[in-house]
C-alpha cells in the first residue's frame, strides 16, 4: 500500500499577511479599523436617537391636534425619549429645539408661576444653544420670539430676535406669525412707533396659505382689522384676502 502523502498544513491568511506586512502599513491598518469601528458606533447612536426624536414628534403633532398636553405620564415619557436621544447625539439643535418646545407645552398645559417662568426661560436657552450650532435655521429664531412673548419682555432683544428672523427667513411661514405677533404686541405698548416689519410680513403670511389662518387669527385678537384692512387696501395687486376686510 503506497504510503499516504503527509498533508501540509496552510497557513491561514490572515497569519500570512500579518507576517509579511510591514509594521508602518500595520500601524495604519490598525487606525483604519478603529476609525469604522467609531463610525459604525456613531450611526448606530444616531439612528437610535432618531427613533426617540420621532416618537417625541408624533407626541408633538398629538398634543398641537388637540390643544393640549395629553398627560403628564405622556409629557414624562417624551421629556425620558428626548433626553435619550440628546445622550446619543449631543449637540444636535434640533433635538434641542424639540426639548425646548416640551417644556414649553409644560409651562403652557401645567405650570404655573414661578415654574412656568421658569420653564420658559429653560426653552429660551435651548433655541439659543440650538441657534449657536445652526444660525441659518430661520424657524428657531421665530420659536424664541414667541418664547420672549410668552414671558412678557418687550424689550431689545426681542427686536433683534425679529430683525435675525426677518433676514434669515423672510418668506417662512412661522416667521410671519412670530414677527406679526411681536409687532402687534409691541404696537399696543408702544402704539406711536413705527413697525417697519409688520406691512411686510403681514401681507407676506396673507399670501401663504400655511400661515393664513394664523395671520387672519392674530389680527382678530389684537382688534388690529382696521389698520390691517387699510393695509390690504394699499398693498400692490394681487392684493392678499382678509375675511373681516372682505365682510366689511
Amino acid at each position: 500500500m503506497p504510503a499516504e502523502r503527509k498533508r501540509r498544513r496552510r497557513t491561514p491568511w490572515y497569519k500570512k499577511w500579518y507576517r509579511d506586512v510591514s509594521r508602518p502599513r500595520l500601524f495604519v491598518t490598525g487606525v483604519l479599523l478603529l476609525v469604522l469601528i467609531g463610525l459604525a458606533w456613531r450611526a448606530g447612536s444616531w439612528g437610535m436617537a432618531h427613533l426617540q426624536v420621532v416618537a417625541v414628534e408624533n407626541t408633538l403633532k398629538r398634543w398641537g391636534e388637540n390643544g393640549k398636553v395629553s398627560s403628564e405620564p405622556d409629557l414624562e415619557m417624551a421629556f425620558a425619549a428626548i433626553g435619550r436621544a440628546i445622550a446619543l447625539h449631543e449637540d444636535n439643535p434640533y433635538q434641542l429645539s424639540l426639548k425646548a418646545r416640551l417644556l414649553e407645552w409644560r409651562a403652557y398645559g401645567l405650570q404655573e408661576g414661578e415654574g412656568r417662568t421658569a420653564d420658559y426661560r429653560a426653552a429660551l436657552a435651548l433655541y439659543k444653544e440650538a441657534a449657536a450650532l445652526r444660525p441659518l435655521w430661520p424657524d428657531t429664531w421665530a420659536e424664541m420670539i414667541n418664547v420672549k412673548l410668552n414671558l412678557g419682555e418687550l424689550d431689545e432683544e426681542l427686536q433683534t430676535l425679529m430683525e435675525r428672523a426677518d433676514e434669515m427667513g423672510p418668506y417662512i411661514p412661522a416667521v410671519h406669525s412670530a414677527i406679526v405677533r411681536a409687532e402687534y404686541a409691541l404696537k399696543q405698548q408702544y402704539p406711536f412707533e413705527q413697525r417697519p416689519l409688520l406691512e411686510r410680513h403681514l401681507l407676506r403670511g396673507l399670501n401663504d396659505h400655511r400661515s393664513r389662518p394664523e395671520i387672519q387669527r392674530l389680527v382678530e385678537q389684537y382688534a388690529q382689522e382696521v389698520s390691517a384692512c387699510r393695509t390690504l387696501a394699499l398693498a400692490p395687486e394681487p392684493k392678499p384676502v382678509l375675511k373681516v376686510c372682505r365682510d366689511s
